[in-house]
């Protein structure tokens, strides 16, 4: 399903606290679950209004987690809307300054790891009366979002970290699709006038 606004605006209120703003930088930063949990303090440049996305977490069996490079092609730089931005200012008042430090943990300081954001996920869409909906459709969402603002499609490439075309498609035809709906109901608020002979 694509998410509207409210839809994603919604599911971050049913988060815990702690979660909150990774729902919003799923939307807004379009990032990629292993990559929001890697993010570091030192990522985020509140005076050029950017987040750097340059590295991903991933579990391992028997293992636990691993940071590793992310996606081939996915390393990028990513301006932000003032709503995001709002978000990392209250977040990064409540870290440590250390750059190096997590952006996101537990409450008790402890790791943030995928399987506890997606057990508050399954609650949030529950009491959200989303059911179907994953947290990666956050993403899908912000990025439809940014076609239909008008991105290209080289552009709708580098904010997703696409490494080639095809995937970034799914976008373009969503904002497609989208405007095709938007004509139509512009035409059912308009009488339109009669042309004779027609």
């Amino acid at each position: 399903p694509l998410l509207s606004l409210e839809d994603a605006q919604r599911l971050a209120a049913q988060m815990p606290a702690n979660l909150q703003p990774l729902v919003h930088l799923a939307y807004w930063a379009h990032g990629r679950l292993g990559e929001l949990l890697a993010l570091r303090v030192g990522d985020v440049n509140l005076d050029r209004g950017t987040l750097r996305i340059e590295r991903q977490v991933i579990e391992v069996d028997h293992v636990g987690t691993r940071v590793t490079a992310p996606k081939v092609g996915s390393r990028r730089t990513v301006h932000l809307p003032e709503p995001a931005l709002d978000t990392l200012r209250d977040l990064l008042a409540a870290r440590p300054a250390d750059p190096d430090a997590p952006l996101f943990i537990r409450p008790d300081g402890t790791e943030l790891r995928a399987h506890h954001v997606h057990a508050a996920w399954a609650k949030a869409r529950t009491a959200a009366g989303l059911d179907g909906v994953h947290f990666h459709d956050l993403r899908h969402a912000g990025l439809t979002l940014s076609a239909q603002a008008g991105a290209t499609l080289a552009e709708v490439m580098r904010r997703a970290g696409h490494a080639s075309p095809a995937a970034a498609m799914r976008y373009q035809h969503a904002a497609d699709e989208r405007d095709a709906v938007v004509a139509r109901r512009m035409t059912a608020h308009v009488r339109l006038p009669e042309v004779p002979g027609r």
